[in-house]
């Protein structure tokens, strides 16, 4: 069936946010992205894939952030 062209323009934008992006978690962490993708791999971060992409809830990040902040 054809689909006219300003269909698929209706629901740019309108898809609510789900988890956050790898880019953006480091930035939240202030952390590289290398640091953050070994922690990906090692398992201190859950992440979950959301239309094709992996994503991190923020609870994951609160907590990571939360385990790792330096004792004083």
């Amino acid at each position: 069936m054809f689909r006219p062209f300003t269909s698929r323009n209706k629901w740019k934008g309108s898809i609510p946010k789900q988890g956050t992006s790898l880019v953006q978690a480091a930035r939240f962490l202030g952390i590289d992205q290398s640091t953050l993708y070994m922690a990906l791999q090692k398992g201190q971060i859950p992440t979950s894939r959301r239309n094709g992409r992996t994503v991190i809830s923020q609870g994951a990040l609160m907590d990571y952030k939360v385990r790792t902040r330096p004792v004083l």
